[in-house]
């Protein structure tokens, strides 16, 4: 991964737009360049934007408070302070940060952010953040909505926004604290630096799912307790009731089947009479039918004898027609024939007169072919006596344009040279006046380099003294909020205390009321007897009642109502809202009593860190406060309020840097006059040589043009002696071109004409022949079609003889009928003989069936010992006698006395079927209770081996507070950022290794100068604790970046509290890093660093908040 540009505009105090293109000189070139400028000046702005082209957030922003402290907009909008969008300028409508990269894969990608106000006006509302991500390699625009942005982003890029933040920008001072701070400090830094937190959501999850285990298990053991079932005589007893109910059930359903096998026969009997009766109507409708189409039928037969004979009839009628049109044809054809032979003759002429036409063009042509010949040699002599002429005339031209442009050159030269020495002699005055009273040149440049220097220590010391009141002043506010914070939350922690055993109490109240009513209404619906009603709702389609063993479930959608099923199903209804109501109040106090003692942990948990933070806040005040009372300008500062000593720095910074500004530009002067001075001497003598040199250009060019005028008249006349004899040559003609284009065209159109006759001639010829043919042909065709009539006419008047009884009225008839009426007249009598014979068929089975069902009447009715009907008859008994009228009314009757005696019979069967189904129903109510003990128990036990397991884990990662699996964790990975940050340490500095010792998360150093003496971090030195600091954050990026090659580095640090030997060690450590490949930015405003990286980045406050960045090399 390798930065390529930056570039921005209207972004905090950078109103640019500003390009900084690390591909191009001098930034490409340069493995160490610096950042430069005074404090708030926009370095750190920079970075901003690189964040924000790459991930639309910075580091900073993300410390902010967010929703809880929002900033005024325009008018009545406000806009969060961690929102990237307060970045914009004020007073501008829109701004953008823009990045181009190499992405992990080679391609080249330019990603940019952008924000803007509604209607392009800085009083416009903010809109959202637009953001893009271009492939430049291919010219594709790979996306420009967010969420895609924020997934092809890291891809492309290779680092999530975490990893750019420790991989590619390194706050050093983050690492200093983490390497002087104790346990509990290192903890917190190391989970934000390396990223541990799910390792304590891990620890808390082990410790809630233990818990949540635990109350499983009760809950079974508690469920197993409530839910027993009978014991072993009221099981036996239960059976013995289920066994006589079903054999009283079973006596009844033998009974109901008899009755109803009665019934089906009798059902079936019916059926079958009225199907016999409506066959007997449909075939007398058939027979009627079938008598009406006997005229059809006569036509039919005709027809059948006609169609032999029903082309020759409809030819006969045609043939008058077709004689008469093939006479007028013939008409038509000879008169055309005559025609074809005058136009013959006429073209035959035409040819003739246009072959000799044709002779005589090209006769003429041959003559005048000499003459032609020399006005062409003629017209060639005059181009190129013109060609030689214009030529002459382009040279007279070119050298009167030298001389011109020679003059030019002359009079410009003439003028510079004025131009120069003016120039000089300011410059040498100028000069004069900047040494001054100095002996020399170089004594005045010597005294102000050392102004510069003067100046430059003085502004440093200034900042390092605003530095350190800076942090003091964030110190002291800090332990202001820390104390402030600490008291509250002690008060919030008694008040949680209060809250808690009320909502203990509340929550034993609620579980006590709920067991108690669970207990009450489950023992209410075992003893209480079930109704058939709810048995029925577990009826299934397809599925045996398991009370009777039937498939069919009349009653299971609308069962009959009873004043019992409605009263209980009332009662149930109530004791569910109860229950539910008690559990319903019971879990609201439980999830109370969790949220308070989870709000209680959190809070405990914050309290200690809070101790933690003031004590660390203090020690770094003290330390703060004997700093700032070491730094020499300390008296100096005012001993007021702090806005007072804020305008007294700024007042000192802009005197400083206004001498430092004075004394740095005459330098600059001076070095500047001295560099210019010698260049204009040797210009001054050059254009002394170029006079010289024009004046000698300007003869040869007046010399050559003379030549050239008096070569000019005897090309002229040359030209007008050969111009006069073509002119007599040509005559009327122009040219010798036209002459000869004149000729060829008048033989070419006398040849046009000839072959134009030709093809005329060819044409009237073959239109003759075609004619000639035509007419034999239709004087044949005429004496055919008269053949055929003679024969036809005689071939049907013999057909009509043989039929005498077909009258003419009827063969006109028949012939005009059109084949879709005969069709339709032939389907009609087709589907009613078919109709004819289905009907006799149908009539014939359904009597059949009738007499055959009939003839078993008497087996049906003597199984149900029923009085036989008076029409009934043996097996001998003829069919008649079965479907007479007194067989019907017999059957009748006897179906009256079934449907009485069922009707009888239905109260019985359902008192013995809902005794039955309720004794088979407390049987399957004990299984039930039987089953659900199985299962229980073993849910029991799997829910205790889950107990077990979860336990286990809870005992080695587990803690309410995730602390215990968090620091396992974070010992790993502080071992894993010692062995990287060792690996960068020995490239920096041999004599120092990193090791764990003290505690779970203690630092220590081994000094191998020492005999790998164990040493304290607090014991190194500045620029030794700057090293180490350096290592550690090296380590973190290898740890970030992974297997990616990472080119760009960038290091915001304040390198103003090193002495000179440890800014000197920091500046050899940021030369290994380029040594190493990388291109290294570095944010400082330390005087030493400016003169010793050449390649710098200069932000330069202009005033209102305005800064401009420039670029500048040493």
């Amino acid at each position: 991964m390798k930065i390529l540009a930056l570039r921005l505009a209207n972004l905090a105090s950078l109103p640019g737009p500003l390009e900084l293109d690390f591909s191009a000189p001098p930034l490409r070139d340069a493995g160490l360049f610096a950042i430069t400028g005074p404090t708030g000046s926009g370095k750190s702005t920079l970075l901003d934007a690189l964040c924000l082209a790459l991930y639309g957030n910075t580091p900073r922003l993300r410390q902010a408070p967010g929703r809880d402290a929002p900033l005024p907009d325009v008018g009545e909008d406000t806009v969060s302070t961690a929102d990237p969008r307060t970045l914009l300028r004020r007073g501008c409508a829109s701004g953008y940060a823009e990045v181009d990269f190499i992405g992990r894969d080679g391609h080249h990608y330019r990603s940019r952010w952008a924000v803007r106000r509604a209607r392009d006006k800085a009083t416009g509302k903010l809109q959202a953040v637009e953001q893009s991500l271009h492939d430049l390699d291919n010219g594709q625009l790979l996306t420009t909505q967010k969420r895609e942005f924020e997934r092809l982003l890291p891809e492309r890029l290779g680092l999530t926004f975490d990893q750019f933040t420790r991989a590619v920008l390194l706050a050093q001072s983050e690492f200093s604290a983490f390497l002087k701070a104790d346990d509990n400090e290192r903890s917190d830094l190391l989970e934000r630096l390396t990223g541990t937190a799910e390792y304590s959501a891990i620890s808390i999850a082990a410790y809630r799912r233990t818990s949540n285990a635990k109350k499983q298990v009760e809950a079974l053991e508690a469920k197993i307790s409530g839910d027993l079932p009978a014991d072993t005589e009221s099981r036996a007893e239960l059976e013995d009731q289920a066994s006589q109910a079903e054999e009283a059930l079973h006596a009844v359903q033998q009974q109901a089947k008899l009755l109803d096998a009665q019934q089906q026969w009798h059902a079936t009997d019916t059926r079958l009479h009225q199907a016999w009766m409506e066959g007997s109507q449909q075939h007398t409708a058939a027979e009627q039918r079938w008598q009406a189409l006997a005229d059809v039928r006569t036509d039919q037969r005709w027809r059948q004898q006609l169609a032999p004979q029903r082309h020759r009839l409809q030819r006969q009628k045609e043939l008058p027609d077709l004689l008469s049109a093939q006479e007028e044809a013939l008409t038509l054809t000879r008169q055309a024939w005559d025609a074809a032979n005058a136009e013959l003759k006429v073209s035959h002429a035409a040819y003739t007169q246009a072959e000799q036409t044709l002779v005589s063009a090209s006769e003429h042509r041959q003559q005048v072919e000499p003459s032609l010949r020399k006005a062409r040699e003629d017209t060639q002599a005059l181009a190129t006596l013109d060609h030689q002429l214009a030529e002459l005339d382009r040279q007279v031209q070119e050298r009167q344009r030298e001389a011109r442009q020679l003059g030019d050159q002359r009079r410009q030269t003439e003028q510079r040279h004025q131009q120069l020495n003016a120039q000089r002699d300011d410059l040498q005055a100028s000069l004069e006046k900047l040494v001054g009273k100095h002996v020399s040149f170089d004594d005045a440049r010597q005294a102000a380099q050392q102004q510069v220097d003067q100046t430059a220590q003085h502004g440093l010391a200034l900042s390092e003294l605003a530095s350190a009141w800076q942090e003091l002043q964030r110190i002291e506010q800090a332990h202001h909020e820390l104390t402030q914070a600490l008291a509250t939350d002690e008060k919030r922690k008694n008040s949680l205390i209060e809250h808690g055993q009320r909502a203990r109490q509340h929550l034993e109240q609620s579980e006590t009321t709920y067991r108690q009513l669970s207990d009450f209404i489950e023992h209410s619906r075992a003893v209480r007897s079930e109704s058939v009603a709810r048995l029925r709702q577990h009826l299934r389609e397809n599925e045996p009642c398991p009370v009777c063993g039937g498939m069919d479930h009349p009653w299971r959608h609308e069962p009959p109502e009873t004043p019992e099923a409605k009263q209980l199903a009332a009662q149930q209804a109530h004791e569910d809202e109860q229950q539910a109501q008690a559990r319903q109040a019971f879990d609201k106090a439980q999830q109370q009593r969790d949220e308070l003692r989870g709000e209680y942990l959190a809070l405990e948990k914050s309290l200690e860190q809070q101790r933690n933070d003031l004590e660390g806040t203090e020690r770094r005040l003290a330390q703060a406060r004997l700093s700032f009372r070491e730094l020499p300008l300390h008296e100096a500062l005012p001993d007021t309020d702090p806005l007072a000593c804020r305008h007294w720095l700024e007042e000192q910074r802009k005197l400083y840097a206004t001498q430092r500004h004075d004394a740095e530009q005459r330098l600059a002067q001076l070095t500047q006059a001295e560099t210019e001075l010698g260049p204009l001497e040797e210009a001054l003598h050059q254009l002394q040589l170029a006079l010289a040199q024009f004046n000698a250009q300007g003869n040869s060019l007046e010399q050559e043009q003379a030549r050239l005028v008096h070569a000019r008249p005897p090309l002229l006349q040359q030209r007008e002696n050969i111009s006069q004899r073509l002119a007599t040559r040509l005559g009327e003609h122009a040219s010798a071109d036209a002459w000869q284009q004149y000729l060829e065209q008048q033989q070419d159109s006398a040849r046009q004409a000839r072959d134009k006759a030709l093809s005329r001639h060819h044409q009237a010829q073959r239109e003759q022949e075609r004619l000639e043919a035509r007419l034999q042909h239709e004087t044949q065709r005429q004496d055919q079609l008269h053949q055929e009539k003679q024969q036809l006419e005689q071939e049907l008047q013999q057909w009509r003889q043989a039929h005498p009884e077909l009258d003419d009225s009827t063969l006109t008839r028949l012939l005009a009928q059109s084949q879709q009426e005969a069709s339709h007249q032939d389907q009609e009598l087709s589907v009613a003989e078919q109709t004819l014979q289905r009907t006799d068929a149908s009539l014939a089975e359904r009597r059949q069936a009738l007499v055959q069902h009939r003839r078993a009447m008497t087996q049906v009715l003597a199984q149900g010992q029923a009085q036989e009907p008076t029409a009934q008859s043996d097996e001998d008994s003829n069919d008649s006698a079965l479907l007479s009228e007194e067989t019907q009314d017999g059957l009748q009757l006897h179906l009256k006395q079934v449907l009485a005696e069922q009707q009888a019979l239905a109260p019985l069967l359902d008192s013995r079927q809902q005794q039955r189904d309720e004794a088979i129903h407390a049987l399957r109510d004990d299984d039930r209770r039987r089953q659900r003990q199985q299962q229980a128990q073993s849910e029991l036990e799997s829910a205790r081996a889950e107990h077990r397991r979860w336990g286990q884990i809870n005992e080695l990662i587990g803690s309410a507070d995730g602390k215990a699996f968090r620091r396992i964790a974070q010992a790993y990975n502080l071992e894993q950022l010692l062995e990287h940050a060792n690996l960068h340490l020995a490239g920096l500095s041999r004599r120092y290794r990193l090791i764990r010792g003290g505690s779970s998360l203690g630092l220590l150093v081994e000094d191998r100068d020492m005999g790998d003496e164990r040493r304290s971090v607090h014991s190194l030195s500045g620029g030794e604790t700057f090293l180490v600091s350096l290592a550690l954050a090296l380590g973190l990026a290898s740890m970030a970046s992974g297997e990616l090659v990472i080119e760009s580095l960038f290091i915001d640090e304040g390198f103003g509290s090193l002495d000179p030997q440890s800014l000197a060690l920091a500046m050899e450590a940021l030369d290994g890093l380029q040594a190493l490949g990388r291109r290294v930015g570095v944010i400082s405003h330390v005087q030493e660093m400016h003169e010793r990286i050449p390649v710098q980045i200069i932000i330069e406050p202009l005033g209102n908040g305005t800064s401009r960045a420039r670029l500048a090399r040493s």
